[in-house]
């Protein structure tokens, strides 16, 4: 096969690879982007362990965004210079991703044990705070729970306002007042609690996320390796035409 061929063909294919993770980079923005209002909830009652993780996925989504253009850029000039940078870059996004995943995967485990900690503290605030007030029933009603632990949690708040109720957020039908006598019509209420059904929505998230992550990584290895084949083929004795 030809110079000429070698270099058609590995160019499509880097290109190819290129505009995978292009679409992945914008995947990411949205993704990051919808998380963020999705999350928002979570976010006041969880400030320091969630509220960033939809932040990160918008900016590791950007980077791939313009990185992407950058790489077909240098591949269409077929540039070395250009696909050098571009390979050296992917290579150094490469390696923070490991570490940021695996940074991440052991603070799973952290947010799992501060969670509950942090739902109960929260709790004292309700109905004292409006923002914590507003994002506690916007978190019961959006997990379908009640409480930290279980819908019981509510009776030994520290303000004592709920005591044997819990707030109207924990009704499966909601209505005013329909949290009062909570024990005598407990069937009416969501009994699991919030730290329970947000370990499984972040579980179910941190597995999607890995998924995306070990597809992401293997296709820029597949760009690192199209991106140095190409520069060899272009450093031996070929001359763009």
């Amino acid at each position: 096969m030809k110079t000429e061929d070698n270099v058609v063909c590995v160019k499509a294919g880097l290109l190819c690879v290129i505009l995978f993770y292009w679409v992945t980079g914008v995947a990411l923005i949205c993704l990051g982007a919808s998380a963020q209002m999705k999350l928002s909830d979570v976010s006041v009652v969880v400030v320091e362990t969630s509220s960033g993780a939809p932040m990160v996925l918008t900016i590791v989504g950007m980077v791939i965004f313009f990185l992407s253009g950058f790489g077909a850029v240098a591949a269409i000039k077929e540039n070395n210079i250009l696909i050098k940078i571009f390979t050296g870059i992917m290579l150094l996004v490469f390696a923070a991703e490991i570490v940021v995943g695996m940074s991440a995967y052991s603070y799973r485990d952290k947010l799992h044990r501060d969670l509950l900690t942090r739902f109960m503290k929260v709790m004292d605030k309700y109905g004292v705070e409006k923002p914590v007030t507003r994002a506690v029933d916007g978190v019961q009603q959006r997990f379908q729970c009640c409480g930290a632990k279980n819908f019981t949690d509510w009776f030994n708040v520290s303000s004592g306002i709920y005591e044997n109720s819990v707030p109207s957020s924990c009704c499966r039908i909601p209505r005013q007042k329909c949290g009062e006598d909570a024990l005598g019509h407990s069937e009416t209420l969501y009994q699991e609690g919030c730290v329970l059904k947000m370990k499984m929505w972040f579980s179910e998230h941190f597995d999607v996320i890995g998924a995306v992550g070990i597809g992401l990584g293997f296709t820029q290895i597949l760009g690192i390796l199209f991106s140095c084949l190409l520069v060899k083929i272009l450093q031996d004795n070929y001359v763009p035409m």
